[in-house]
């Protein structure tokens, strides 16, 4: 998988596209942490809180304009992430 930005082409990792497809899935709604975490690591996922950040960062490296102010794929501080659609309502 891969995306453009400013007309580069840019490859998802697998475990970037999983969480992709989870967020696009519920766009405009937050998805929790730990539902991210299982949707990368399995059924086992405590303590990989951590290893989610560092996905959730090369995401946003790869998809956001500016990714120290995110838009498209924002934090809800204690819940998990969202992601916001252009021309979507959220």
């Amino acid at each position: 998988a891969e995306v453009w930005k400013n007309g580069e082409c840019l490859p998802l990792t697998a475990k970037e596209l999983q969480l992709f497809q989870k967020l696009y899935e519920n766009a405009g709604r937050i998805v929790t942490t730990g539902i991210l975490c299982e949707t990368i690591c399995g059924e086992f996922w405590q303590g990989y809180e951590s290893t989610l950040s560092t996905h959730i960062r090369h995401l946003r490296e790869k998809i956001e304009e500016n990714p120290s102010k995110p838009v498209s794929l924002v934090t809800a501080k204690g819940l998990g992430y969202r992601l916001n659609l252009k021309g979507a309502k959220s």
